[in-house]
């Protein structure tokens, strides 16, 4: 589980960096399903894969059967202990998504706060980032502004050539950066109203991770949140998304599964 420390820092900065790590065999698997997800599906942009834990992922456009693995890894016990440090013990895993921005030409990632996408009240859930290549400013890492989870802020859709249609233009008080820059198999966690972004990979090294989002079976998926298309063709239908129970118990949620 995250140590004191590391719970403080999170509390009070919105993110962590925990100790362990994913190594091995462990990130030889991740690497190696990772790579053939991409091979199997050049028809989507290798920053926009949604939901490669569910079968067809979450709208039926996911080619193979990468997502055995994805799913089995999102039961990884390690990683159930540290999100039980920030979310408690009933805990739903919610969605997934593969980041891999491809060298010379991989999509920035306008600053946001997650929690103006997602359809959890209220919002207990936090996002579990593994690095499969090494992260770092020259790739375009993750960049967050700590502390920044304490205040909503406004978003407008005027973005073009990022990963996300909406966005922060401006912000109206001080803040610092900081990068996480992490190791094949490293993690970070961060709250869904912390501010971070990514910028543009221009280097010749791929910069490559997944996210896991859990929730707190408390708090509820509202599967009436208004349907969207994203600029990229993606339709977010919450109306049916998979949703699994990974400790605890559901409480008011429904459990859809659509894995065999």
């Amino acid at each position: 589980m995250l140590n004191k420390y590391e719970i403080e820092f999170y509390n009070k900065n919105g993110y962590c960096i925990p100790k362990w790590k994913l190594s091995g065999k462990k990130l030889e698997d991740l690497t190696m399903n990772v790579n053939k997800l991409i091979l199997e599906n050049q028809h989507i942009r290798q920053e926009q894969v949604v939901c490669p834990h569910i079968k067809g992922g979450s709208m039926g456009e996911i080619l193979g059967n990468t997502y055995k693995y994805f799913i089995k890894l999102a039961y990884t016990k390690e990683i159930i202990r540290l999100v039980s440090s920030t979310l408690g013990k009933n805990i739903i895993l919610w969605g997934s998504q593969v980041f891999c921005k491809p060298a010379k030409k991989g999509m920035s990632v306008p600053m946001h706060q997650d929690s103006y996408y997602w359809p959890i009240n209220p919002m207990s859930t936090c996002s579990v980032w593994i690095a499969i290549d090494r992260s770092t400013k020259i790739n375009g890492c993750l960049k967050v502004i700590p502390k920044s989870h304490k205040k909503i802020v406004k978003h407008e859709k005027h973005f073009s050539n990022t990963a996300l249609d909406s966005g922060i233009s401006t912000l109206d008080f001080k803040y610092d950066i900081d990068y996480i820059e992490l190791k094949p198999g490293q993690i970070s966690i961060h709250d869904a109203n912390l501010i971070h972004g990514s910028n543009a990979n221009n280097s010749g090294f791929r910069r490559a991770g997944i996210v896991f989002r859990y929730m707190n079976s408390n708090s509820i998926f509202d599967r009436k949140k208004h349907n969207h298309k994203q600029k990229d063709g993606h339709i977010v239908n919450y109306s049916h998304r998979p949703i699994w129970l990974i400790s605890g118990t559901p409480g008011k949620n429904t459990l859809v599964r659509r894995n065999n």
